[in-house]
This record gives structure tokens, sequence and C-alpha cells, in this order.
């Protein structure tokens, strides 16, 4: 029958098209709000890695500014080896910090970087040091002035005006006891080394200042940072997703032992490892002239799913003379406990509580049920330094 020039099959055929149409709109815009709440989810990470890497940069320069004040009025080597240490450590944070910001702060970056020369200049020469020359302590209240300005600054907007006042600050300071000899490398063949490090194209890195590069690898972003008077990479991360592990830990491991010779870092010996989040986390120990140098030790980690680099960290490669032993291997042994078991002896170059390196026997020994133990007996003292419990697995080798 016919009803107003339409059937009533017509009539059903329109209201199935009319309601399958609705469907596709429904349909289509739960997707796209699926997509729109995605991107507001990316765009909240985002900030709340910002905010989170402004924190870190803001507690950290506080810290530097204290520490320089406090270097003005030093008067001993104590002091002075204390106060590089901990200037260190923060201008090094603060850089990785500012690493993590969505802007790129050349001359902040720089400054970081200054302050960590002075650090390590400090450092090295703490040992001789009393107090300051007029033209030493009018250079660290310069830094002092410098870092008390950018941490005035709170926000993106404020670092960026900061960059300004912050121009031309490295041309003019000059490090306390800076050897007039070394050339810094410049970024040029910083760009080359990282490149090396990785097997990549120089042209995939983009200089983000303080002779630290970034790139996209493995779908992560990959940052590293060279040593301004070796020209090695000394830091490295990759932020990506590690997959489905299909490798085993000794081909990973072994593999991480290949790529340290084929970076130059030969007679590293395997100190420990961790299987963690599908990664492998190792500690390689340099032997130099039968000594194993705790200090210079060289942690990386690599993915278990195609085993390449995750982090790499190898910021401690002093050059050093090693003192000789005052008493003798027996003499030492005698500080082990008569409840162990000596399987193996050699010498190690350890840091103390204090952060003074000292050179132990290491005697590898294990207890009456068969538990491994570590024991570093001072090679200058013959007395009994540190006992550490040495636990294998199938997840790693760790030293507690």
């Amino acid at each position: 029958m016919a009803e107003g020039g339409f059937t009533v099959d017509k009539r059903r055929w329109i209201a199935l098209l009319i309601s399958f149409n609705f469907a596709i709109i429904f349909v289509l815009g739960g997707f796209v709000y699926q997509k729109y709440l995605e991107i507001e989810r990316l765009y909240t990470e985002q900030e709340d890695a910002g905010a989170l890497a402004l924190n870190r940069l803001s507690e950290n320069v506080a810290e530097m500014d204290l520490v320089l004040r406090l270097g003005q009025h030093a008067t001993s080597p104590e002091v002075f080896a204390a106060l590089g240490a901990r200037l260190y450590s923060r201008a090094a944070s603060a850089g990785l910090a500012l690493e993590k910001l969505p802007v790129e702060l050349e001359e902040t970056a720089a400054f970081f970087g200054r302050v960590e020369d002075y650090a390590r200049a400090l450092a090295r020469t703490a040992y001789t040091r009393t107090g300051h020359t007029a033209e030493e302590l009018a250079r660290l209240r310069l830094l002092s002035e410098t870092a008390a300005l950018v941490g005035t600054a709170t926000d993106l907007a404020s670092l960026r005006e900061m960059e300004a006042e912050l121009a031309g600050f490295v041309a003019v300071f000059n490090p306390v006891a800076a050897n007039t000899d070394t050339q810094a490398v410049t970024v040029g063949a910083a760009r080359a080394a990282v490149a090396a490090f990785t097997g990549l194209k120089e042209s995939v890195f983009r200089y983000v200042g303080n002779h630290s590069f970034r790139a996209r690898v493995d779908g992560g972003e990959f940052t590293a940072r060279v040593c301004k008077e070796t020209g090695r990479v000394i830091w490295a991360e990759n932020s990506r997703q590690v997959r489905r592990a299909v490798l085993t830990a000794e081909v990973v491991l072994e593999q991480a032992q290949v790529f340290l010779v084929r970076n130059g870092y030969e007679d590293m010996a395997l100190h420990r490892w961790q299987k963690e989040a599908q990664q492998i986390t190792a500690h390689f120990v340099p032997l130099r002239d039968g000594v194993f140098l705790y200090p210079d030790a060289i942690q990386i980690s690599l993915g278990l799913d195609n085993g390449r680099i995750t982090a790499f960290s190898a910021e401690s490669q002093a050059v050093r003379t090693l003192p000789e032993p005052v008493v003798t291997k027996e003499q030492a042994l005698q500080a082990v406990s008569d409840s162990l078991t000596v399987k193996t002896t050699d010498m190690a170059l350890i840091s103390t509580a204090g952060g003074d390196e000292l050179l132990c026997f290491r005697f590898q020994t294990y207890g009456a049920d068969g538990q491994a133990y570590l024991v570093y007996v001072s090679a200058e003292t013959g007395r009994q330094q540190e006992i550490r419990l040495l636990v294998e697995s199938d997840a790693g080798v760790l030293v507690l």
C-alpha cells in the first residue's frame, strides 16, 4: 500500500538508513573523543614532566648557590674536597633537569657546565688548598651571584629571559686552577664521539648544550653527554620502551662486553649484574696493573629485546698513581674471620664513606653454609675495611 508517495518498505529503508548514519556519527564521534582524550593525556604527561624537571632544576640551583656561598669561607682541604664533590653533583643534576625541558637553553646549559668545570678543578686541587687568592674569590663570588640569579627563574618564560642575562658569562669566567695546557673538546668533535658511540650518523644528533646531544633512537629519546677534557661519552640514556624479552642474560652481557671494548674500555671485569624490567644492568670494573678500580666502575643497561644500550655511565675515569701496599697479603689475611674460607685474593681500589680512595686486599670467601662474602682489608693499615655479601641467582649477581 502507498502512503504519501512512499511505500511502507521505503519508509522502513529510510529509517534504517538514518539510523545507520546516526550510528556512524556516534562511532566516529566516540573515536574522535577518544583521540581527544589521548592527546589531552599526552599533553598532561608532558606538562607534568616539565613541571617535575623545573622543580628538580630549582632544587639543584638552590643547592649550588648554597655550596658556592659556603665555599667562599672554606679554609681546609677536607672542606674544599667535600664542597667540590657536592657542587659537581648538583651542577650535573641541574644540567640533566635542564635537558628534560621542552626548550633549548644553551647559555644556561653552558653556565652549569662551567660550574662543573669549577667543581672538578676544586676537587683536583683540594688537598693543596687552605683558602682563596683575591682573584679566585672574585670569580667564586661571580659564580655564586649568577647561581642566585638563575634561581630566580621559576618558569620557562623566565628561563628564556635569563638566557640574555647569561650571554657571554662563560667567556669571562675561568675555573680555579684550570689546566691551560688542556684544550676543550669542540662541539663538532663531541658530536662525532656520540655518533661513533652509537654507530649512527652525526646528522641525527641535535646539540642541547653542555656537550650533550639528543636524537630519536629505537622509538625513544636518546641523550648523551661527552666529557669536555677527554672527548669520550660519559653518560647516556634512552627513554625507549623495552619490548618483550627475546635474548638471554648471557647473550646480553656478552654484547655489553663487546660494546665496551669497541668504545675503548678494555680489561673490564664484570662485578655485578641484575635483570629487571626487561633489561640487564651491569657494573664493569677496570683492571689496571692487577688492581680493580672500583671508583671507575662503568654501569651499562641493555634491553633484552634487541640488546641495544638503554643507559650508560662512566663519569669517573681518573688518571691516578696507585700507592704501594704497606702490609703484606699474609698480614692482611689475619683480618679475615676464621669463620670464612678464602677462595681468591686480589687487589682493589675502593671508595670510602668519606669520599676518599683506599687500596685494599680483596678476599673472596665463603662461610660454612656456602654463602659467599667479599672482604676488603686496607693495604695501608691491615684492618678490615668492608665486608659484602655476594648473592648469585638466575636474576643476577648482587653485592650487598
